[in-house]
């Protein structure tokens, strides 16, 4: 349910900026690719959000 959640919000927003990450911890930021022209391609974003906020990283501001 977390990842349909995830791929509406992703997908309402339509952008095309990269998402920053960072670990609150380390202060290390990454950034998943923002791909809005099919599903797949948002599925994969919604992926790699998903994998990073499992390893502690939380979404900030760009």
């Amino acid at each position: 349910m977390k990842f349909v959640t995830a791929l509406s919000l992703l997908l309402l927003a339509a952008c095309t900026a990269p998402i920053t990450m960072q670990n609150p911890k380390t202060g290390q930021k990454v950034q998943c690719e923002s791909y809005m022209d099919n599903l797949a391609a948002a599925q994969r974003e919604a992926q790699c959000i998903s994998d990073y906020q499992r390893q502690g990283f939380e979404r900030i501001p760009n």
